[in-house]
């Protein structure tokens, strides 16, 4: 016979199986919850607890609604994987986006965070699939404006500074090429050069603009070469009179 310890022998079966068994009942009332319009009834009904982004559309006035409806739509729209890992969210408010838009990578790693304000985007983060970040920057509307940066997949800088309207560079920026070479670490106006370190194949423009003095150039100034046409041909000689 075999003889179990004590301490299994405090808990009866019913004891044991009381939590299994209400888990189910809770699981069953949740499958058996009335689907939403169009939705698979085999689904659970806990993915349809939000609409998902294909239940939605943008209508002539520039508000969104679900389909079918009149009314701008308040509230979350959810769109998750079959394992109900959310892929997408957004909010929205009378109709416009209106806090977080946040996208995933198919692996699940986080992608994109849009902020938005009554429909106006204003903030922009993004990521790249390793976790580091690749982006953080102010944003109006559909543009790039105040400050921004931008990084590497490895996580070191690539570009920052501000911009101000018309994507103008302003303030002290720094800009790495694709190799990691420095290629701008200077001041700027609402998009003009004022000082600081600049590429070699910006300084002709720099030159010729007058932003920089030729003194004052960082790199070799290079004259074009005249052209050295052939020589020319000598005039042609009278010829000498013939004897008579």
């Amino acid at each position: 016979m075999i003889s179990f310890p004590r301490s299994f022998r405090v808990f009866s079966p019913a004891a044991l199986w009381l939590p299994l068994g209400l888990g189910c009942l809770m699981l069953g009332a949740a499958c058996g919850k009335k689907a939403a319009p169009g939705a698979d009834a085999s689904e659970p009904a806990r993915r349809k607890a939000f609409p998902n982004r294909g239940e939605i559309g943008e209508g002539p006035d520039g508000l969104f609604r679900l389909k079918e409806s009149e009314k701008p739509y308040t509230g979350a729209i959810v769109n998750s994987d079959k394992f109900f890992n959310i892929r997408y969210f957004a909010n929205y408010q009378d109709g416009k986006k209106h806090g977080p838009e946040i996208h995933y990578y198919p692996s699940g790693a986080l992608y994109r965070i849009q902020d938005f304000s009554q429909g106006v985007k204003i903030h922009h983060r993004e990521w790249f699939e390793n976790g580091n970040l690749k982006r953080d920057a102010a944003w109006r509307g559909e543009h790039a404006i105040g400050p921004h940066r931008t990084f590497f997949e490895d996580g070191s800088p690539r570009w920052s500074g501000a911009f101000v309207e018309n994507l103008q560079w302003d303030g002290h920026v720094v800009d790495y090429a694709e190799d990691r070479t420095l290629m701008w670490d200077a001041v700027f106006d609402h998009g003009k050069y004022v000082s600081g370190h600049y590429p070699p194949d910006a300084q002709a423009s720099l030159l010729k603009s007058g932003r920089v003095k030729p003194g004052d150039a960082l790199y070799p100034i290079e004259t074009p070469e005249k052209k050295a046409g052939p020589e020319p041909a000598p005039a042609p000689s009278a010829p000498e009179p013939k004897p008579e």
